[in-house]
């Protein structure tokens, strides 16, 4: 019951909602009504031989570690992915550097975690390492002087660098601890790549001598090999050292933004003009070290998935919502303040709508999904280029290959090989939706209410479907060819523009749209909507930005007729004529379905609304 309790105090420390279960699984639900919640399932820990004062510990440093570092320092996240998608066989001293710096930092806040995280993490360690490779030997010299454990176990080069380590340091300055510790006058990012600086040559050196002794004459994926002379070297901890104000880390990690190699792609692990043993050993290295990191830096949570991502959003929100209450009761009182009370007020009613309605919005965000799996899904092909050992004879390089041969060249490259690379395809995935939404008189209480919920559904899970593409595209590290963007036109007897075509979503125009919505007057003019439309999808001479080839999708929500029919079918042909997809949703009216057919559809409930925006997606995905 301590350990249930102590858990469920973590996550309220964390802005989380937390539920123990003896499940062997980590999960986020969303009851209806209720706010979202991690599921933490302690039968996780009870496999691992952890007791319960240890699974309190580990799971405060793995929330700690994830959703906390992502949004309290998303830069140092950042950089650690950046740095594993270009240089794949860094990830477990990366990852080791992350949960150590976590630890430090989980401790600083709770030093009453000490005992227990301790002997958590002592556990999770390999006390005997000597049949690791040299540079998995590394990590767990680090990992053990870290939580201050014995590192004698380590083999004979893996202990020499670890002396090398402490003879730059003198008397009671330690190195490790140095770049490990919080330090108030430095960023997360800053001490991140210092610590990279500090630790990383000392892995490439033992990661060059295990390919050596493998007879790979190279690590993987480009890691060179040096002459192994024992220790850090005292140029690199000159950038990581006490004083330093470089980033060394910079000029080892790609920089924000920049170019990345994808993951697994077989030209990495096996190069031109080596042999079948050069490619099997490369792809031990690559077991070897995913290995390490399942084994002894496991985690429920993963840093990559999309249980983080949603936790990350919950905490923000939760973050956000706190800012709120605080606004609201330092201005309450004064004029100003009860403008700014309430604006925050109607932003957390939106925020409680939002959350009522989740599941719609997980149910339309899952349709997007599925496009982004289809997309970063890889296929096995054979390669286009020859090579000297292969899977299949290359006919365009016999000729090629046959010169080689007669000039001496022991092993031609006259082979195709087998490769993984992101699948192809050629249609088009950008798309721009503008949601044409009625606000006459006619749309009094329930229509009006269910429109706005609808909307709300609709751009909720297109900006959050935004959000999951650029997720994808960063941990996969190519270009998906998706990108989403929105528009919000309200009509009645005039247009208003309340979101331009544009991504994403903010407050103001969240707020602006339910107000709208939900303050119906005048009479239809959706001749003027449509024409609106037009002009955000560049149809009247403006432009859509930044040239990608993209869908167009405009969806009208009406409950009734036209104040001028033949204005609405003018524009709607000159909207078709382009290529736009224009569907129409009638609220109780079969007019609006004769008008907009043959893409239209009448719901009876407005509730239903959300559902065949739903289905229209559906039918316009890429």
């Amino acid at each position: 019951m301590e350990a249930r309790e102590g858990l469920q105090a973590a996550g309220a420390l964390l802005g989380i909602a937390v539920t123990v279960t003896d499940d062997p699984a980590w999960e986020l639900v969303r009851p209806d009504g209720r706010p979202a919640e991690l599921r933490v399932g302690l039968g996780w820990y009870a496999a691992r031989g952890h007791g319960p004062e240890e699974a309190v510990a580990l799971a405060l440093l793995q929330l700690w570690e994830s959703v906390r570092g992502e949004t309290r320092a998303p830069d140092r996240a950042r950089r650690a992915r950046s740095v594993v998608t270009a240089r794949p066989e860094s990830e477990p001293l990366v990852a080791a550097v992350v949960r150590l710096q976590a630890a430090a930092e989980l401790l600083v806040a709770m030093p009453g975690l000490r005992p227990s995280l301790a002997s958590a993490l002592e556990r999770s360690v390999p006390n005997e390492v000597l049949e690791q490779p040299r540079h998995l030997q590394w990590v767990t010299v680090l990992l053990r002087a870290g939580l201050g454990c014995d590192t004698a176990s380590a083999g004979a080069d893996a202990a020499e660098e670890w002396r090398g380590l402490q003879r730059l340091g003198a008397g009671d300055f330690d190195p490790l601890r140095r770049v490990l510790a919080p330090d108030p006058q430095r960023r997360p990012l800053e001490r991140f790549e210092r610590a990279l600086a500090l630790l990383l040559p000392p892995y490439e050196r033992l990661l060059a001598l295990d390919a050596r002794e493998r007879g790979l004459g190279e690590a993987p994926d480009g890691a060179t090999a040096q002459e192994h002379e024992g220790g850090a070297e005292t140029e690199d901890f000159g950038a990581a050292g006490a004083g330093a104000d470089a980033e060394p880390g910079a000029e080892r990690a790609e920089a924000e933004g920049g170019d990345a190699v994808p993951p697994g792609a077989d030209e990495s692990r096996a190069r031109p003009g080596e042999g079948r043993q050069t490619a099997e050993g490369s792809d031990l290295f690559a077991a070897e070290q995913a290995g390490f990191v399942s084994a002894y830096l496991a985690t429920p949570l993963p840093a990559e998935g999309a249980l983080v991502q949603a936790l990350v959003e919950l905490d923000a929100a939760s973050e956000a919502a706190g800012s709120r209450r605080e606004e609201q009761r330092d201005d309450d009182r004064t004029a100003a303040g009860a403008a700014g009370s309430g604006a925050a007020l109607a932003a957390a009613e939106y925020r409680a709508r939002a959350a009522e309605l989740t599941p719609a919005i997980e149910r339309m965000r899952e349709v997007w999904a599925r496009v982004i799996a289809e997309r970063v899904a890889r296929v096995r092909t054979i390669g286009r280029r020859a090579v000297p050992e292969g899977e299949t004879l290359d006919p365009q390089s016999l000729a090629g290959a046959f010169a080689e041969a007669r000039s001496g060249v022991q092993r031609p490259a006259a082979f195709l090989r087998r490769e993984t690379r992101p699948r192809r395809t050629r249609r088009a995935g950008s798309t721009d939706y503008v949601v044409l939404v009625d606000r006459s008189a006619s749309m009094q209480g329930r229509p009006a209410a269910a429109a706005a919920d609808a909307t709300l559904v609709m751009l909720e899970a297109l900006a959050g479907a935004e959000r999951d593409i650029a997720h994808a595209e960063e941990r996969q590290g190519i270009e998906l060819d998706l990108d989403i963007r929105t528009a919000l036109v309200l009509f009645d007897a005039e247009t208003q523009l309340v979101k331009p075509l544009s991504r994403g979503l903010d407050d103001t125009v969240r707020l602006d749209m339910v107000a709208g919505i939900r303050s119906p007057r005048g009479s239809t003019n959706d001749g003027a909507a449509l024409r609106l439309a037009a002009e955000q999808l560049g149809l009247l001479g403006g432009s859509t930005g930044d040239g990608r080839e993209r869908r167009r999708v405009v969806i009208v929500v009406s409950d009734g007729g036209s104040n001028d029919e033949a204005a609405s079918a003018r524009e709607m042909l000159r909207l078709r004529s382009a290529g736009v997809g224009v569907h129409g949703i009638g609220i109780g009216s079969d007019e609006v379905v004769r008008r907009y057919a043959p893409s239209s559809s009448r719901v009876d409930d407005p509730r239903e609304i959300a559902e065949a925006m739903q289905r229209l997606v559906e039918s316009e995905l890429p």
